[in-house]
């Protein structure tokens, strides 16, 4: 089932920057489900990217608080 989804992804992705053709009727329906793919792949990619970096913070926070302040045990 994955295979499939990432197979209608890459073909719908390709139609949609196929720039030789007007996108109208199916082939616009198609690049619309492309451009879809597109903005679900870019925005896991970012919110990985912003999940890292909280992750990066939470650490530095949690070194300045115990170990180098001692505040917090």
């Amino acid at each position: 089932m994955q295979e499939i989804l990432v197979l209608i992804g890459v073909v719908s992705d390709l139609i949609y920057f196929f720039f030789s053709t007007a996108h109208r009727g199916a082939v616009g329906k198609i690049s619309t489900v492309g451009i879809t793919f597109l903005m679900v792949g870019f925005g896991a990619s970012f919110g990985y990217t912003v999940m890292a970096r909280v992750t990066l913070l939470i650490g530095r926070f949690q070194f300045l608080l115990e170990d180098w302040l001692g505040v917090v045990r």
